[in-house]
């Protein structure tokens, strides 16, 4: 199950990102890809810490050594491999000289963490 908070957030980063995208698209601007791809990640995080922060148990003085649930952690290492996977494709993309369409750069920002945020919010039965 999805949690709705989550899904709310994640629901007002991407349109308000979007928003964001095409007011800069329409501006003589000197962002670069990354700047795109940035805006993506900055969409979709605010979601993802939501529903990674509601995974965690609250702190209590005998629940101080309790380790990341199972889930929190293979959430963790997603949106990283995703951060680190994407970065690397925008930088093959700038390298090879092609111009695409800045929503392709921050649709790849947005791609990265999805994995990550779908992990922490489906609750696996």
């Amino acid at each position: 199950m999805i949690q709705t908070g989550s899904v709310i957030v994640g629901l007002v980063g991407i349109l308000g990102t979007g928003a964001a995208l095409f007011y800069r698209q329409g501006k003589a601007s000197e962002w670069k890809p990354q700047h795109y791809w940035f805006l993506g990640l900055a969409g979709l995080f605010p979601a993802w810490l939501v529903a990674f922060l509601a995974l965690l148990e609250p702190v209590a003085q005998q629940a101080a050594e309790t380790p990341l649930p199972p889930k929190a952690l293979l959430s963790s290492g997603a949106g990283l491999l995703g951060i680190i996977a994407t970065d690397y494709l925008l930088r093959r993309l700038q390298k090879s000289g092609s111009a695409l369409p800045s929503v392709t750069y921050w649709v790849l920002g947005v791609v990265a963490l999805l994995p990550a945020w779908l992990i922490v919010s489906v609750s696996f039965k």
